[in-house]
């Protein structure tokens, strides 16, 4: 190309007009890609000079002794938790963790996935909000072990780490329900995909099983902050029957939620209960003190370190793997 930068996938798709995932397919032949399409990017390939595989040979030959870790908020104290619990693990090997953010956007995943391959790392942790095999095919092409935190199911080179999200809705629905709550609100995520929604799912059946009728008006969706959770509280309370008790979809929001029932001047929980998910340790400071679901992010980044320390040893010939963590109610004062 002219400029000394070394070539990498991203390049490729670029100058063939496709994405980076379109440029794995024809690599791998794991997704049907028009003939013309893979004739376009190999021809590009061949322009560019790139060998598809020269870098899965290079980790074969050598290591970095890296691993990435792909976040969506490093903001959010459930990342931080689960980047100490992976270093748990690989420190002690002699591997270094690399974060990257990426605002939760797409985009910016598939990106932050690119670069790191292009940096050859040994492997990569994708916690994206709406994990997908789809969006790390750049890494599994190049031969580096990818673990997804959050996805439906494992496969060739992806191990899957994820919380078992609709028996935490359920849980956590019926801990408020056990506490005479019957009307009960959600604040949501953005999307109706992934976890928030496992978890909608799992309050939704509790509900059910209850024999309390849902009510559309109760789930309300924002974005996964402070600010969501604030916003979402104000909506439900604008309802001609608010809720009397409220899950939100992290720890986060339902701090929002709680800056939301003091702004109102309403009592915690005498007024207004407010739960959230993932046990934070934020959750255990504030006042009052949040009762939650509990996710042990810190467990979880011990458990995927030691997922991909297997894997870097037996390499491709290990199944791949699908954990599920088990979900327990952590109560304090907030409900």
């Amino acid at each position: 190309m002219g400029t000394g930068k070394r070539v990498d996938i991203s390049d490729v798709a670029a100058r063939a007009g496709v994405s980076p995932t379109t440029v794995s397919h024809v690599i791998s032949g794991r997704r049907p890609v028009s003939e013309a399409t893979q004739a376009r990017v190999r021809a590009v390939m061949n322009e560019l000079g790139w060998e598809p595989h020269q870098v899965a040979r290079s980790l074969r030959m050598r290591r970095t002794h890296t691993i990435a870790l792909i976040v969506p908020d490093i903001t959010n104290p459930f990342y931080p938790a689960v980047a100490r619990g992976l270093l748990d693990v690989v420190s002690e090997p002699g591997y270094q963790v690399l974060i990257g953010n990426t605002e939760g956007e797409s985009a910016a995943e598939r990106a932050a996935v690119t670069q790191m391959v292009t940096r050859s790392v040994d492997a990569i942790v994708f916690a994206g909000y709406y994990s997908k095999a789809s969006d790390v095919e750049a890494a599994v092409a190049a031969g580096i072990p990818v673990a997804l935190m959050g996805g439906r199911r494992a496969e060739p080179g992806i191990d899957v780490l994820s919380s078992d999200d609709l028996a935490a809705g359920e849980i956590a629905t019926r801990y408020l329900i056990g506490r005479g709550y019957r009307r009960i609100g959600f604040i949501t995520g953005p999307s109706g995909y992934g976890p928030p929604a496992d978890r909608v799912k799992g309050y939704r059946h509790a509900l059910s099983e209850a024999g309390i009728r849902f009510s559309r008006e109760l789930v309300v969706r924002g974005e996964f902050s402070r600010a969501g959770g604030l916003q979402g509280l104000h909506a439900l309370l604008q309802l001609t029957k608010p809720p009397r008790a409220v899950l939100c979809t992290n720890d986060v929001v339902a701090i929002g939620a709680l800056d939301a029932a003091r702004e109102r001047a309403l009592r915690v929980p005498d007024d207004i209960a407010v739960m959230g998910f993932d046990d934070i340790e934020a959750a255990a400071m504030i006042s009052p003190s949040l009762t939650t679901v509990s996710g042990d992010p810190r467990e979880q980044g011990r458990a995927v370190g030691q997922v991909l320390l297997d894997r870097l040893e037996d390499g491709a010939s290990s199944r791949p793997q699908h954990i599920l963590f088990s979900p327990s109610v952590v109560p304090r004062d907030s409900a």
